[in-house]
């Protein structure tokens, strides 16, 4: 990017993270566009209660014969142009994940930068101004913008809640009891704080939400820079400091997969309550506004964690949310807003947790500290459901798994329009059953003799009745089998759940079922960013992600990509391949343009979702845990060529 572009760069965001749940977040020329944008939002409850702190700073440099010079860019007001024009100055921007540097040409060919980095767990950061080529004194003014705002909020008006106090090098704003210190490493803070109004946020305008909120700029640090002292820094730190266990070591790994790891770190953070004597650990399931969920906790945490050696941490999450299981159900999520509250509204996590199990004692071993409690609460998790103890779903005379609750959404097919689930799936969700048969036969390898038989006897139970979901005419599989009258009947839309029933471990279907449903998917779903979630010939399928938040909310599984398919995807092309090679290029081809959208939208991230049409723009989170774990998976050089593993019910 250079100043020389007819406009900002507004469209390329940027994410940093401090592992407990709090970060950093913008765009590459700075103006923020969405209400989670800012310098440092902190997480005063790790993971949650995240407060926007430090929103931005406002800075200037005077030039001897050039005047004040902006280096800031804000938005204000409807179709306002950016203001001020620091983004026309801007010749570069940076992000590795873990630092973010903005670098300005000015007169004569002098450059300032500005480097912002996270502490690791702390409320902390950094920022930190050089400017080279400066043949006399030029002065630096930077005046923080703060809000100490719960980071889904607005600051609609004016209040008289914070204040600040000065102490020399010292700044502190306070908000009730939030407070925020920022320290200078030169001058002195001078000058009274001053609402500015109208910030406008076009991205949450997109979304048919408030868009426009006040935020106050404090008092001024104005410091001298020179060729003898061309330095200057400030840091910003919320007074509740929560320090979390050293990141892992590094692993040497390809640049691909490297790149893969550092984005995968970003999503893994302390969770208040100890586990064996250390702060626990969770799974972030987005970045910007998602807290901790289990499903996607438990799918992305063979990619995550597993695959980047990260085992110590891998044991955490297990233990954060098997100490939390309830009716043998781990939490659908941790609350947002209220510390350790936590929703069970979910049939598949506990599934999930079954196969994350797996891929972490696959990687350590059984006889491993902690495995034989976690094989434990895995145990009491198939006890659960065989004695209808789960709200909402158990499993059935036949052995396949039954759920639904009326208006609510068990599933991953979770969207809900004032209540009322999008895509209502009450009855047999195969993928429910293809992971309890996986499951079971997982679980069976790690127990004494008496309960592998009765695991794998269940198994065989739920095979022999696997037959149900089969569309013959189709020649796949039905997505949900739902009560007629005193039997059951198919949903023949074509979905991509039917792919866990040859992508898992363990099939239920035969090799010629597997192959079929394998093309079926590729005709219908496959796209180069994952897969739809219904196929394009459906009346239902919907192509953009795109209008008011209910237009949205009805294409998010009727059609819209997602990314986080693709690790299944390629689990299945592996399982049904003629040989390695073939499959390796599949692999490749599939993954090809989710690896080079890390260059895209949020810079060294996956996101939510895609649009079904092309082209394929990225919507939802800009960061997404499981996008990153399953692209990570799929490319891991550890990832076992598994020809012929589990076909039909042997």
């Amino acid at each position: 990017m250079t100043g020389s572009e007819a406009r900002p760069e507004l469209d390329r965001e940027w994410l940093l993270t401090n592992g407990l749940g709090g970060f950093a977040m913008g765009t590459a020329c700075g103006a923020p566009t969405r209400r989670y944008h800012g310098l440092l939002i902190g997480a005063a409850s790790p993971p949650i209660d995240r407060i926007v702190a430090l929103h931005g700073t406002i800075d200037t440099i005077t030039l001897p014969g050039s005047g004040e010079l902006p280096l800031s860019t804000f938005l204000f007001g409807d179709g306002a142009s950016p203001h001020p024009d620091g983004w026309t100055r801007l010749l570069t921007f940076q992000c590795d994940l873990n630092e973010a540097v903005w670098r300005w040409t000015l007169p004569t060919g002098m450059t300032i930068s500005k480097r912002l980095s996270l502490k690791p767990g702390f409320n902390a950061c950094r920022i930190r101004w050089h400017v080279a080529g400066l043949p006399d004194t030029a002065m630096l003014r930077v005046r923080p913008l703060v809000l100490l705002r719960p980071f889904h909020a607005l600051q609609a008006e004016p209040t008289d809640e914070i204040a600040l106090k000065h102490s020399g090098r010292t700044l502190r704003v306070s908000r009730g009891e939030t407070a925020l210190l920022l320290r200078s490493s030169r001058g002195d803070w001078a000058g009274e704080p001053q609402w500015w109004k109208d910030f406008e946020y076009p991205i949450e305008r997109s979304r048919g939400y408030d868009h426009r909120e006040y935020s106050l700029a404090t008092s001024t640090i104005e410091v001298p820079l020179s060729t003898s002292q061309p330095r200057f820094e400030l840091t910003a730190e919320m007074d509740a400091f929560v320090p979390m266990a050293p990141p892992a070591p590094a692993h040497e790994r390809r640049p691909i997969e490297e790149r893969l790891a550092r984005a995968a770190a970003q999503f893994i953070v302390a969770r208040d309550g100890p586990t064996h004597g250390k702060p626990g650990v969770s799974i972030i399931a987005g970045y910007p506004w998602f807290a901790d969920w289990g499903r996607d906790a438990m799918i992305s945490l063979p990619g995550l964690l597993v695959a980047t050696g990260r085992l110590d941490e891998a044991r955490g999450v297990l233990e954060t949310f098997a100490g939390r299981m309830q009716d043998g159900l781990i939490p659908n999520r941790f609350d947002d807003l209220v510390k350790d509250a936590a929703h069970y509204n979910t049939a598949d996590a506990s599934l999930w947790f079954l196969q994350a199990l797996h891929a972490w004692i696959e990687a350590v071993g059984a006889a491993a500290p902690g495995a034989s409690d976690l094989i434990g609460v895995a145990v009491d998790i198939v006890d659960a459901h065989i004695a209808g103890r789960c709200p909402g779903v158990r499993m059935d005379d036949d052995g396949l798994i039954e759920a639904g609750i009326e208006g609510e959404a068990l599933t991953w097919m979770d969207a809900r329009i004032d209540g009322v689930a999008v895509t209502p799936r009450i009855g047999k969700p195969i993928e429910l059953s293809a992971l309890w048969h996986s499951g079971l036969r997982l679980l069976a390898a790690h127990v004494d003799a008496r309960d592998r038989d009765r695991l794998i006897a269940t198994a065989n139970l739920t095979c022999s009745s696997f037959g149900a979901f089969w569309n013959a005419e189709a020649g796949c599989c039905f997505d949900v089998l739902a009560r007629d009258g005193n039997g059951w009947s198919g949903d023949a839309r074509i979905r991509p759940n039917q792919l866990f029933a040859v992508s898992l471990p363990h099939s239920p279907l035969t090799p010629s079922q597997q192959c079929q449903t394998v093309e079926a998917v590729r005709e219908h779903l496959l796209t180069p960013y994952g897969l739809r979630t219904l196929s394009p010939i459906d009346p239902e399928y919907r192509g953009r992600f795109e209008g008011t938040m209910t237009d949205r909310d009805t294409a998010y599984h009727n059609g819209t990509v997602w990314p986080w398919l693709i690790g299944p995807w390629c689990d299945a092309i592996r399982s049904i391949a003629g040989d390695h090679d073939s499959a390796t290029r599949e692999v490749q081809n599939a993954t090809a343009s989710l690896l080079d959208s890390l260059d895209q939208g949020c810079t060294g991230q996956i996101a939510e979702i895609y649009d079904g049409d092309a082209p394929h723009r990225p919507h939802g989170c800009p960061a997404q845990a499981w996008s990153v774990a399953n692209l990570l998976r799929a490319r891991s050089p550890e990832v076992a060529f598994r020809k012929g593993v589990g076909l039909g019910c042997g």
